[in-house]
């Protein structure tokens, strides 16, 4: 023998002990890695020649170093459709037959490995597809559901879906791909469905919210700028640092509403969660403590709010069930519960059910039901509720308030829209908050006179803003600023006209008209303070981008 076969020879018989000295989950695992480049191979060689191979001499144009492995213990069966494999140790077999699955099974020395797809062993080959509501005319303020009614897969099961870009509330505009494909319970992908869907912005400003020195814009699309002295992290950006100008943060984004408290604030998102930030020293934030928060924080517990409110020092909430969730402070009954002084946690309120539209003055509430009338709670000190009597109410009351459309309150005194446009109120008049000389408080409603049409009212300590359906904008009560008088009678702001949104903080009135100028009003001489504000939130955004640049 010569020296190489000698060496050949030795070579083979320490390989030969190698192997044997491998386990069986190494053998096993061998054998498998071989299996996948055979099976990816006879599936290439059946869709170039409409049929199975019949031998793995015919696969080699589809294996990449065909002479690189030892396909030796291997053959296909006369129809091509299994890979036999010779002399496997039973368990090695079982552990293949159990890893590849479907119709592989074992003859004496000789186990047979399916050469199919797994999908091709399925009945029905899975199909994905989604329909969604609406299909058309997407924005950035949008709500998508989706429907997977249409997708087709044996026996209508579906183990596992993978999306892409799929959004309940795409918040940028754009053109988006949302694909999906599903898996079948034998483990069958689906091919993707895909859908190309476009998303403009939604131009227009919502809604602007004002008080304690926070100021927030929020626009149509769900985009939220704001501004003010965040001593207490009330802006919920993560830091106590003033913003001295309208500024964008993503944290906001989503935000539908947002109520200011007194160095606190409450933001409701799209989906009626509802998130707090600020001081917390009555548990205002009702976050389970006392700590101030100057992040956004989740209120746990509280789903599917419609709206939120807060009086000076205690938030309420709202759901879709009409029912009416309180916290904070109760120094006045606000939270209708003599156990507690104040509150971190949510309370809902009982006998306030069926509730349309909530409003908190600084210290008591009111709660609108569909009837159109009004439950009140809390402070009633000057009459602010409208009972006819003074005196605090911890529990739910009915109101003189009738064929009310909406409440407001502000402090110590309450305001409503009637359903035909009328203001009527009650409680302290000192500085002519109802509108009209005569008594400093009036425990039964009145009617404001001077004003008709009234569809928006915006109130807060001694300051009311009414926007007629007309567009216009009318004041009276006390701007309490330095030097101010009272404003007796409604008073109607000159040059204003087409009110887009309006804020009142007590001592400013800020209005964005239809030419979208944000007018700062802190009197009544007409010497408004004026700035351009952009109808689309993107145009402002450019014009940030251009500043820096």
């Amino acid at each position: 023998m010569t020296f190489l076969g000698i060496f050949i020879t030795i070579g083979s018989i320490f390989g030969a002990i190698a192997l044997l000295s491998k386990g069986k989950e190494e053998k096993s695992l061998y054998v498998y890695s071989d299996y996948k480049v055979l099976l990816d191979a006879v599936i290439a060689y059946k869709e170039a020649n409409k049929e199975y191979a019949k031998s793995i001499e015919k696969l080699k144009p589809f294996i990449e170093e065909f002479n690189s492995y030892d396909f030796s213990r291997y053959d296909l069966s006369m129809d091509g459709k299994f890979l036999t494999v010779f002399n496997l140790k039973p368990e090695e077999a079982e552990e293949l037959i159990n890893e590849i699955g479907g119709e592989s099974y074992i003859n004496g020395k000789f186990t047979y490995l399916t050469l199919r797809r797994i999908h091709d062993l399925s009945e029905v080959k899975p199909i994905a597809h989604f329909s969604m509501k609406p299909e058309d005319n997407l924005t950035t303020t949008t709500h998508i559901t989706y429907d997977l009614s249409g997708c087709i897969t044996e026996n209508g099961e579906i183990i596992e879906k993978k999306w892409e870009n799929k959004m309940s509330v795409f918040h940028d505009p754009g053109i988006y791909l949302i694909r999906l494909k599903v898996k079948d319970k034998n483990g069958n992908w689906s091919d993707f469905y895909e859908k190309e869907v476009k998303v403009t912005e939604e131009s227009g400003i919502r809604a602007i919210k004002a008080y304690e020195g926070s100021f927030f814009m929020t626009y149509n699309n769900g985009k939220t700028l704001s501004y003010g002295k965040n001593d207490f992290g009330q802006l919920g950006i993560g830091s106590l640092n003033p913003i001295p100008e309208l500024t964008y943060s993503n944290l906001y984004d989503g935000v539908t509403e947002i109520a200011c408290g007194e160095a606190f604030n409450i933001f409701r998102f799209y989906d009626g969660s509802i998130f707090t930030a600020g001081n917390n020293h009555h548990g205002e934030l009702a976050s389970g403590d006392k700590n101030a928060l100057k992040l956004l924080t989740q209120i746990w517990g509280l789903e599917n709010i419609k709206q939120v409110d807060a009086g000076r020092r205690f938030g309420a909430a709202l759901d879709l069930n009409g029912d009416v969730f309180v916290w904070g402070d109760n120094s006045e009954g606000q939270l209708m519960n003599d156990d507690y002084i104040d509150s971190p946690y949510p309370i809902k309120l009982p006998g306030v059910t069926g509730i349309k539209q909530i409003a908190c003055g600084s210290n008591f509430g009111l709660a609108l039901r569909y009837d159109g009338t009004v439950i009140g709670w809390g402070d009633n000190s000057y009459g602010q509720l409208g009972l006819g009597f003074k005196g605090n109410i911890g529990e739910p009351t009915m109101t003189l308030y009738k064929n009310v459309k909406r409440v407001a309150a502000g402090d110590r005194f309450s305001c409503v829209i009637t359903e035909n446009g009328k203001v009527v109120g009650a409680g302290n008049n000192a500085y002519g908050q109802l509108g009209m000389k005569g008594k400093n408080e009036y425990l039964f409603p009145e009617e404001i006179l001077k004003v008709r049409d009234v569809e928006t009212l915006n109130i807060r300590d001694s300051l009311v803003l009414a926007i007629l359906k007309t567009g216009k904008a009318y004041v009276w009560g006390n701007f309490n600023g330095p030097g101010s008088k009272p404003i007796y009678e409604p008073f109607e702001l000159s040059g204003i006209q087409y009110v887009k949104a309006s804020a009142n903080n007590g001592k400013k009135c800020f209005i964005i008209d239809g030419n979208y100028e944000l007018n700062v009003i802190s009197d009544i001489s007409g010497k408004n303070e004026k700035s351009k504000v952009y109808e689309k939130f993107y145009d402002f955004m450019d014009t940030v981008h251009s500043k820096t640049k």
